[in-house]
């Protein structure tokens, strides 16, 4: 195994690390164990040393920039990846107050980096509109991914200028809600709505304007991206919801999910796996919950029953 031999060449010797059994100078490092030992004795000085040495290699500037990972984490939810703001404590770095006169001139300071950091609109509009992302999100317990998403999506508002003559709030309702829909989060139009102060027509308007001027593509809704939620809502156990599960496969195996909305399946997948397991509820529930009408209900249960041939016995 190669060591790297610290050089201890030199007239003063006195400065030099020495081994405490034998009193050598000649000691040796070990990279790969980090260990520094004695070559003398053998003895172990020092061990779990920390390696600060970068693990990767570059061979062009193009590939340092994409290997490196020094600086502060990009965020797309923060306006300024570099955060470099004065504090407002009025403290100095021992945590003691400053003086007046310093308190006075940081406020100045303070007051400058905000108007050169925020002297259009538009990055004004952009700090706002990134801060009802993250509370929106936050209501709905969206993960980071798709919050990042929302912030992409209305960075793309602005540059193309759909901003102009429209509501801030109803372009950032949108945005969230085409992030849910295009990583398959299963958040409805009236979740959405519910966290702002629009009504569900209005959002699904601004909806229908990003589709049609970003191109995106969004990515069918199926039963499956929805399941999960209506069964927790409804409070069901994990067995009706497997069971839900093979009713919605072996009904797109027969080609009956097609055309239809996808919450009247996983309505009635619910309530045939419910009833098969011995779980009362009402379809007067399960529809509110699914946001469906009972009539839908039970056209999409007795069609199950029909195509697939399952037999249930109502108690």
């Amino acid at each position: 195994m190669p060591y790297d031999t610290i050089n201890i060449s030199g007239e003063n010797k006195k400065a030099l690390r020495r081994c405490p059994d034998c009193n050598s100078t000649k000691l040796n490092f070990d990279s790969q164990r980090g260990e520094t030992s004695c070559a003398m004795c053998g003895l172990v000085i020092e061990e779990g040393f920390i390696d600060t040495s970068q693990e990767w290699r570059a061979y062009n500037h193009d590939q340092f920039e994409k290997r490196a990972r020094t600086g502060s984490p990009k965020n797309l939810l923060t306006y300024d990846n570099y955060g470099t703001v004065i504090s407002y404590s009025n403290k100095d770095i021992f945590g003691n107050k400053i003086s007046v006169k310093k308190a006075s001139q940081m406020f100045r300071l303070r007051t400058l980096q905000r108007r050169a950091v925020f002297q259009y609109g538009t990055e004004r509009n952009l700090l706002f509109a990134l801060s009802e992302i993250k509370r929106i999100g936050s209501q709905l317990n969206l993960p980071q991914k798709i919050q990042e998403t929302g912030s992409i999506i209305y960075r793309k508002i602005l540059k193309t200028g759909l901003i102009r003559g429209r509501s801030t709030e109803s372009l950032v309702a949108a945005s969230v809600y085409l992030a849910c829909r295009l990583n398959k989060q299963p958040e409805t139009l009236d979740d959405v709505a519910k966290k702002t102060r629009l009504s569900r027509k209005k959002l699904a308007r601004n909806y229908r304007l990003l589709l049609k001027n970003l191109d995106i593509k969004i990515p069918l809704a199926t039963p499956d991206t929805k399941l999960e939620k209506y069964a927790s809502i409804l409070n069901f156990p994990p067995e009706v919801v497997n069971e839900a599960k093979d009713i919605l496969i072996k009904a797109k195996e027969k080609k009956i999910t097609v055309g239809k909305n996808p919450n009247s399946l996983v309505a009635a997948a619910l309530y045939i796996s419910a009833i098969k397991n011995g779980h009362t509820c009402a379809q007067k529930t399960i529809s509110e919950v699914c946001q469906i009408t009972e009539v839908t209900l039970r056209n999409r249960y007795k069609q199950f029953l029909k195509t697939l041939k399952i037999k249930i016995v109502l108690k």
